[in-house]
């Protein structure tokens, strides 16, 4: 395309050249040609090293290395023309005399030159990061909507809800009222679960909310073998995260790790310089739960990989395990 482009430009230059000396006509037009593409390349080659999508508005220090870069290519083929005896008498005496209209000149056609190619790099690029960004963005758009309709089914494991009315059935035997409060618990958990936005988002209050009324029935079952703490700033339950963000990794935690009366699993949630942080004392299984491979925090990278880049941190260490989870700001 650069090539072509050079082209174009070199035949705006043919009808001159045709009716003045055509004996040095191709040799003009080649050097017309090498210095034309040769100014394109460069200066694409320089946006892409700055990675500059738009030549327009790129930076000053990548604007002026792009005019000196066209200024020195200019005086390079001023300097080949003569050497080739290309120049006629009148452009050798205004051009190459004075060694203050070398300089001059050579200016004012850079500036000229670079103009026009950086105009043209400009739609060039524009149509072609138009095009990534549009292709990314479909690829985007499906991961979601793969993601989510992943997280559905997973929302409500069968194998949960089986312990989940054993539990309750029981509660009812032995005690109404703790029975009558699980209840509500559970059928708060449900009703957070299938919570649905345009956006794919929920409040961090209500993703908390469902985190608590999840831990509050599994200490139903466990009872002194699970402990939680919450610890988020109240101006910040309005703030923003996927749907469904923060449970799977509270599940990761019951699935994965050993714990007893005597060795509680401590699950901490708190927020930490605009993330929320997932914390869990590390105590692994003998035998690992089907999820070894840590499918709920792949899932959340997949979903929140459509809203933020590099929102999901996990900073496994011997004694404890952590999840830190960029918050969307409003």
């Amino acid at each position: 395309m650069s090539a072509m482009f050079s082209l174009c430009l070199v035949s705006i230059l043919i009808v001159e050249y045709f009716f003045s000396d055509q004996e040095k006509f191709l040799a003009k037009l080649g050097i017309a040609f090498f210095g034309f593409f040769s100014i394109i390349v460069s200066n694409l080659l320089l946006f892409v090293h700055y990675d500059v999508q738009d030549p327009v508005k790129s930076p000053l220090k990548v604007k002026a290395l792009s005019f000196l870069v066209t200024y020195c290519i200019c005086l390079i083929l001023y300097v080949l023309s003569n050497y080739l005896g290309l120049f006629s008498p009148a452009e050798y005496k205004v051009v190459l005399k004075s060694p203050g209209n070398f300089f001059l000149i050579g200016a004012f056609h850079a500036a000229i030159l670079n103009v026009v190619v950086q105009l043209w790099l400009y739609f060039v690029m524009n149509d072609h990061f138009k095009k990534v960004h549009e292709l990314e963005r479909s690829k985007l758009d499906k991961m979601k909507e793969r993601a989510e309709n992943q997280m559905l089914r997973q929302q409500i494991q069968p194998h949960f809800l089986f312990n989940a009315l054993s539990s309750l059935k029981a509660l009812i035997k032995k005690d109404s009222n703790l029975a009558e409060s699980y209840l509500l618990q559970l059928s708060g958990y449900l009703r957070g679960s299938f919570h649905q936005s345009e956006d794919g988002l929920s409040t961090v209050g209500q993703e908390i909310k469902l985190c608590e009324d999840y831990l509050s029935m599994q200490k139903v079952r466990f009872r002194d073998a699970i402990q939680y703490e919450v610890n988020v700033p109240e101006e910040l339950l309005e703030s923003q995260l996927p749907i469904f963000s923060l449970q799977p990794l509270i599940d990761n935690a019951l699935k994965h790790n050993f714990y007893t009366n005597d060795k509680p699993l401590s699950i901490q949630i708190s927020e930490r310089k605009g993330w929320i942080v997932v914390k869990n004392n590390f105590s692994p299984r003998t035998h690992e739960t089907d999820d070894v491979n840590h499918y709920g925090l792949n899932s959340l990278k997949e979903r929140f990989s459509y809203y933020l880049k590099d929102s999901i941190v996990i900073q496994p260490a011997p004694d404890h395990f952590e999840v830190h989870v960029k918050i969307i700001s409003i």
